[in-house]
């Protein structure tokens, strides 16, 4: 096996690899994005993803608001 043909085996090798963590990651968003249990694509996953963050950032700043009112009484 010439220097070529080992490099063309450890590019694809590392390909694999990286395909099978993105195909892992996108698996893992799927599952915490709540509106994404049924299949879409990977453009409406990151809209979903982005809505289901900014979500979750209205409900910190709520629940902040009501233990700074409540702290306050």
């Amino acid at each position: 096996m010439n220097g070529s043909s080992r490099s063309k085996e450890a590019g694809e090798k590392r390909f694999l690899e990286d395909s099978r963590v993105l195909v892992k990651q996108v698996r893992e968003l799927r599952r915490l994005v709540p509106c994404c249990h049924e299949p879409c694509g990977l453009g409406e996953l990151f809209q979903d993803a982005a809505s289901h963050i900014e979500d979750l950032q209205v409900q910190v700043k709520v629940m902040r608001m009501l233990l700074d009112k409540l702290s306050d009484d």
